[in-house]
């Protein structure tokens, strides 16, 4: 999924089932800033005292080190479908669709989010995780190590009705690594999309991802509205709001890049603009644009920072206390 679902779907579904829009806001920022969170490094909000930002994100190639691949990826964006010590000989490291069952990790996750006692470390914990419950959807059938079962072979588009073979992305994977979803491009997180590819065993995947989406966003529904009103059960988001629900399909239907899907849905949420630097500049004292540089380069950068009044309890300082738990979560799962 991109910024169109993570951010601006998961708005508009956070105010359909009863946050205020303050609280929604807080909830998909967190969601999308699970993207954009390269920071790694030490920094010194105040004299003496250091804070550690948990990486969320990553840097260009590092995906190759085992490291992130645990760290980063596992716990946010692949997470595997169940617990790797309970049941070592069957375990997969392959992510798979959430379905709502408690069972899941994916499920587990956003129910264990919605215990924080602190409410707006609550509300960010809940943006992430549901960041990592969308993904499941957007990247099943994909892990997030570096390994042949992420091989993509042949991969083709449904135009009009008829699949055509897209003859430059099916040998670029020869040149891309198996990790993730690299060798599918961006395809599995345009909502857009009906396409196939064929997989390490010669199997051919059809993803149509406008249902993907559908589905995806039907089920937060679902956990969003049982937060806010656990005594009202709601039945599903098509049939609780079918004029939103015809909307979103739609928005989600429309071809084009991200900017101008991003656009379109602010249009249809009134949602504030994503800005990845806004909860940064609240928290830190110094140039909260780093995004480009590498990480020995913000290593350097992040000697130059420093706190503002009110970082202890600001929305980025809770963001990375968020991301903590998430990954103690998931690594204590998966060793």
């Amino acid at each position: 999924m991109e910024a169109d679902f993570h951010y601006y779907a998961i708005y508009q579904v956070s105010r359909l089932a009863g946050f205020t829009k303050t609280d929604a806001q807080t909830i998909a920022y967190a969601s999308q800033y699970v993207d954009d969170a390269t920071e790694s490094e030490p920094i010194r909000p105040f004299k003496d005292q250091y804070f550690d930002p948990v990486r969320t994100a990553h840097y260009n190639l590092e995906g190759f080190s085992w490291d992130v691949q645990k760290k980063v990826y596992m716990p946010f964006h692949f997470l595997p479908a169940a617990i790797r010590w309970q049941s070592p000989q069957d375990f997969s490291y392959l992510t798979r669709a959430a379905t709502g069952a408690k069972t899941e990790l994916a499920t587990r996750l956003v129910e264990d989010a919605l215990l924080e006692q602190n409410r707006v470390l609550r509300l960010i914990r809940l943006g992430v995780a549901l960041h990592t419950f969308a993904d499941s959807f957007s990247h099943d059938g994909f892990s997030g190590r570096h390994h042949p079962e992420n091989n993509v072979g042949k991969i083709w588009f449904n135009e009009k009705g008829k699949w055509r073979l897209q003859f430059f992305q099916t040998h670029a994977d020869l040149f891309v690594p198996r990790i993730g979803h690299l060798e599918a491009f961006k395809f599995p997180d345009q909502p857009f999309l009906n396409w196939r590819y064929q997989d390490g065993s010669g199997k051919n995947i059809v993803r149509n991802n406008i249902e993907i989406c559908l589905s995806g966003i039907g089920l937060i529904y679902l956990f969003l509205k049982t937060a806010t009103s656990p005594e009202t059960p709601a039945k599903d988001l098509a049939r609780d709001f079918p004029d939103h629900y015809q909307e979103m399909k739609s928005l989600f239907l429309k071809k084009a890049d991200l900017e101008k899907r991003c656009e379109r849905w602010k249009a249809y949420t009134g949602a504030p603009a994503y800005d990845r630097r806004a909860w940064r500049s609240r928290a830190i004292q110094g140039d909260a644009d780093w995004d480009r540089l590498s990480r020995s380069g913000f290593k350097a950068h992040a000697d130059t920072l420093t706190g503002k009044p009110g970082f202890e309890t600001s929305c980025w300082a809770f963001f990375h206390r968020a991301a903590l738990k998430q990954r103690s979560l998931v690594l204590g799962w998966l060793n």
